[in-house]
């Protein structure tokens, strides 16, 4: 039977598979799943086109533990700049049932849908995983997904992130990161690298162009680039 681990690439002179800050790895709880009004860059209520009038979660695991060991942003994470972030423990054997608790408790509070943010911080760390988030599609249809994946493109966590993406293309929405092979990409620049402009927008809400995710949409609506300027 093929494994369907994450295919860990031996890189030298990574930083550890691991947080900086240890203390904000929780143990899994039936609230792993944060409202957007938590977090300002998301915003609450989704305002604007796919998705409008959906309330905004998202989800943290931990970051580098849970991420393939050729992300291009492994030494400058995100994350490194989150030290009061909760990041909930994917090995912790409660992880999967409090998570599909806590889904079935949103899935009655929202009969009008909800929208869930993966992964503001971690990746999809195997496949198992990934196709639990497939059953979950499958058993909560009024749940959206959107994101971001250090995963390549073309890699076997990457095929099948990208098949999700084909069969709920208006509901599963999974940006490849640092992938320039496909369209429906995210990219990281440096203010420097701003040339690579041209290839995509630059986030909206970046520039203050929009107040949040939600009051944008781009990322989950559009099938073009987006740009993040590296901060």
């Amino acid at each position: 039977m093929t494994s369907l681990a994450v295919n860990l690439i031996p890189v030298k002179n990574l930083r550890p598979p691991k947080t900086r800050y240890l203390k904000g790895v929780k143990p899994a709880s039936p609230s792993m799943l944060k409202r957007g009004k938590q977090n300002k860059k998301l915003g609450d209520k989704v305002s604007v086109k796919m998705w409008k009038n959906m309330t905004m979660y998202s989800l943290s695991l931990e970051e580098r533990a849970t991420c393939p060991t050729d992300c291009q942003q492994w030494d400058n994470c995100y994350g490194d700049n989150m030290p009061f972030a909760h990041r909930f423990d994917h090995t912790d054997p409660n992880f999967i049932p409090q998570l599909e608790q806590q889904l079935t408790q949103l899935s009655s509070k929202h009969p009008e849908g909800f929208v869930v943010r993966l992964h503001v911080l971690g990746d999809f760390y195997d496949g198992h995983y990934i196709l639990q988030w497939q059953r979950w599609m499958n058993t909560f249809p009024g749940m959206q997904v959107f994101g971001y994946t250090h995963h390549t493109y073309t890699s076997h966590l990457g095929c099948l992130i990208r098949n999700i993406n084909n069969f709920y293309p208006q509901r599963f929405r999974i940006r490849f990161s640092d992938d320039w092979d496909t369209e429906f990409s995210a990219h990281v620049i440096d203010a420097s690298e701003a040339e690579y402009a041209e290839h995509g927008i630059i986030c909206p809400e970046q520039l203050g162009k929009t107040d949040s995710c939600s009051s944008c949409g781009y990322c989950w609506s559009s099938n073009n680039p987006v740009i993040f300027v590296e901060h």
